[in-house]
């Protein structure tokens, strides 16, 4: 899946023009710290509040994916609840992330890295974060993500200290 098609752009561009919270997660967030590995869904963290629901769904119906009054209410479950938007792109919506039980959804956000692909901001979900997730959901290419997400990590902090810049390592990636 490329991350600059087309539909995936849209999809984006209409999350942030109706004020959607959301975070990217799983192999899309893997591959965008650098782990280039095969994904065939997009996974996205939601923010679970009415309001953010309510602004996900006004998405869902300006993209022509469908009006889902039920997205405002259902619970959505990590592998279970998938819809299928643009030309057949998989996407899973959660609403909890493993691993990360003892932060706020908002704290996630704030420590989001931002990616901005053809003028449209998007955000993955940290290196760290990434890492915790990976390591309580504990798949095999989970396992296989952190020990690469973990060089990457490695990789990131011995350049920040040729910067002399530790500080910054210490705070985002330690």
């Amino acid at each position: 899946m490329d991350i600059l098609d087309d539909e995936l752009l849209k999809f984006w561009r209409s999350l942030n023009d109706h004020h959607v919270r959301y975070i990217m997660v799983g192999g899309f967030a893997t591959r965008f710290h650098g782990f280039n590995r095969n994904t065939d869904d997009l996974d996205l963290w939601l923010d679970d509040t009415l309001e953010n629901r309510k602004n996900f769904r006004k998405s869902f119906i300006e993209l022509g994916y469908g009006n889902f009054p039920s997205l405002e209410t259902m619970e959505f479950v990590p592998g279970w609840t998938s819809f299928y938007i643009g030309s057949m792109i998989e996407l899973d919506i959660m609403t909890t992330m493993k691993g990360l039980e003892n932060q706020t959804f908002s704290e996630c956000f704030n420590m989001a890295s931002i990616a901005e692909l053809d003028g449209i901001e998007v955000p993955f979900l940290h290196i760290n974060q990434l890492i915790a997730n990976k390591k309580a959901v504990n798949r095999a290419k989970d396992q296989v993500d952190v020990i690469e997400l973990e060089k990457i990590k490695k990789i990131s902090c011995e350049t920040f200290r040729i910067w002399g810049k530790r500080i910054v390592c210490n705070q985002w990636y330690m």
